[in-house]
């Protein structure tokens, strides 16, 4: 099964290049690799015990993409509600302001991965970088027809990000058009929810911020 989801990766890879003029990304490459490996076990065997986050680590342990991380006691990922649909979403900045990059995962209520996204945003402060990446969460949902009229959950690890989305008196006038994006996409959906989550337990969504620093362009995947 590995076989054949690197074979496919590379070839659609190869497509992107020749008939496209894409840049290959190599980062990107060995996440397809093993979000499709993922995918394509759980299809065909249902009880596989492992998630895609759980490959994703393991995978990273082997070629020595991060340093070892120590996990919050009894902090862990944890599915929506039936019919709701979760974000895990995170942003990374390499100074305070400094070059920044966005990224996020959503999942359904089984945990399966339905979307990707991993861009750069600019030089941003991390406050700044936090509510790009929560807008940039809500525009792909309202992108996506499938996810209209429906409960969203937007998870990332910001208190002054969640207070603001949760009251509008603490919003700072500045971002004020970001805010009114996100009023006006959220007529989208029955409702969206914003919670906290500590960054150690979100690592796909922190690797994909991390990438997205270095990115020269824009990387959005529905699954």
């Amino acid at each position: 099964m590995l076989f054949f989801s690197v074979a496919w990766s590379i070839w659609l890879l190869r497509n992107d290049v020749i008939f496209k003029q894409k840049i290959p990304d190599y980062d990107t490459l060995f996440f397809l690799i093993v979000t499709r490996l993922y995918l394509w076990l759980k299809a065909i065997e249902p009880d596989f015990p492992h998630s895609s986050s759980d490959l994703l680590r393991f995978a990273e342990g082997l070629i020595r993409w991060t340093n070892s991380q120590t996990l919050r006691t009894g902090v862990m990922w944890s599915p929506p509600m039936t019919n709701r649909f979760k974000w895990n979403v995170d942003g990374s900045s390499s100074r305070k302001p400094g070059p920044s990059g966005i990224g996020g995962v959503l999942r359904n209520h089984h945990g399966i991965l339905l979307g990707i996204f991993s861009l750069s945003v600019g030089i941003l402060d991390s406050n700044v970088v936090e509510l790009r990446t929560v807008i940039k969460a809500i525009e792909l949902s309202a992108s996506n027809c499938f996810l209209h009229h429906k409960h969203i959950i937007i998870e990332f690890d910001s208190a002054n990000v969640i207070s603001w989305m949760n009251n509008p008196n603490n919003r700072p006038w500045i971002h004020h058009k970001l805010f009114s994006s996100a009023k006006r996409l959220a007529s989208c959906f029955d409702s969206i929810t914003y919670t906290h989550f500590y960054r150690e337990s979100n690592h796909m969504a922190d690797h994909l911020a991390k990438q997205g620093v270095h990115r020269i362009s824009d990387f959005v995947d529905w699954l």
